[in-house]
């Protein structure tokens, strides 16, 4: 899945909070703890607004992994034309990173990202699953 140059550290094997070094080759059921709003503060000179639009959203998400905006006020938090933002939700929502609940009301994939803990996230994912469900019996798939 990802790659990581192989240095000669040791990989921290005890259990923190904060980040650490991790074989994700290995450790592949491991989960890294980042700081959306640290993460997009480092990175917003390295990288094009769409490509931080996804860690923008994820910064944006309530404990429930939800963002309660309309398309229109996430265009204007962020600055980014609606229209553009609108195709890029649709392949966000084809690529499984998030589903549309209702208007107004979009859900992360807890897969991808969730706050609390593991018990948490596995009530989220059977929530995001049954949404998911749901808008394709809607759609007739």
């Amino acid at each position: 899945m990802f790659e990581i140059n192989k240095n000669k550290r040791k990989v921290d094997q005890t259990e923190y909070t904060e980040s650490r070094n991790v074989d994700y080759i290995k450790n592949t059921n491991k989960f890294l703890n980042i700081s959306p709003k640290n993460y997009l503060k480092a990175m917003k000179d390295m990288n094009s607004k769409k490509s931080m639009i996804p860690m923008l959203l994820i910064s944006m998400m309530d404990k429930n992994n939800k963002i309660m905006m309309t398309l229109d006020e996430i265009s204007e938090i962020i600055d980014y034309p609606k229209t553009s933002l609108s195709v890029l939700f649709g392949e966000f929502r084809k690529n499984e990173f998030m589903i549309k609940e209702r208007n107004g009301v979009y859900m992360i994939n807890p897969l991808i990202s969730y706050k609390g803990s593991k018990y948490e996230r596995d009530k989220l994912v059977e929530e995001y699953n049954a949404i998911k469900n749901k808008c394709k019996k809607e759609r007739g798939y």
